[in-house]
């Protein structure tokens, strides 16, 4: 909470960020940002120069809606070593945030590199399930999502997205069934907490409409 974020102010303020810059700037950062703090994650990220900072530098401004400046931020990572797994990783990523056809399609390819590099991870998989669901094409999204499934059978992305799927494809039962097992084993992840979030207000609002009738 704002011990934690105070906590982490005061590390930055007294210098031991020069330590280790890199390290303690990534470290105080994804703090922020797990905040919401953008303004203070992009300040961090800003005054170190490692790949993995500019990487999150991307993802926040991404978060932000501000694609625009994130391809920018790219732009110098590509640079620094276009050919790194953290490049690669988050030029699909923002590929994925721009959503074009074009973009979409180039984001599966690089998730299908990586993949064949290394191993179809199920973080690797659903990335290729949302290009599938950026393209329309649900089924293909669901076979994909059954094999990270399988590899994980409780990773939480996987569940939240085979909800999702779920619901595209009118199996409503399953989207309901993956849901609670992420609510059931994963109640403290962001996804849940936003939804549960959600879920509050909509029977609020019923509630004040079914008292002014």
């Amino acid at each position: 909470g704002e011990a934690v974020i105070s906590e982490v102010g005061n590390v930055l303020n007294e210098g031991a960020a020069s330590l280790c810059p890199d390290i303690v700037a990534l470290l105080c950062a994804n703090v922020y940002l797990l905040a919401g703090d953008y303004d203070s994650t992009l300040r961090v990220t800003n005054s170190a120069s490692s790949l993995e900072c500019h990487a999150l530098a991307v993802q926040t401004l991404i978060q932000m809606n501000r694609v625009d400046m994130a391809t920018k931020e790219m732009k110098k990572m590509q640079e620094i070593d276009e050919d790194a797994t953290v490049s690669q990783f988050v030029l699909v990523v923002l590929n994925i945030a721009m959503a074009d056809t074009k973009s979409v399609q180039t984001a599966y390819y690089v998730y299908q590199e990586l993949a064949d590099k290394f191993e179809p991870t199920p973080i690797l998989l659903n990335g290729q399930a949302v290009c599938f669901l950026l393209q329309g094409k649900a089924e293909q999204a669901e076979d994909v999502l059954q094999k990270s499934l399988d590899k994980d059978s409780g990773h939480p992305e996987t569940l939240i997205n085979l909800s999702i799927v779920s619901q595209f494809l009118g199996a409503k039962d399953s989207a309901k069934r993956y849901m609670s097992q992420v609510k059931d084993s994963h109640p403290d992840h962001p996804y849940v907490l936003r939804l549960q979030e959600k879920e509050k207000i909509f029977d609020e609002l019923s509630s004040a409409l079914l008292s002014n009738r």
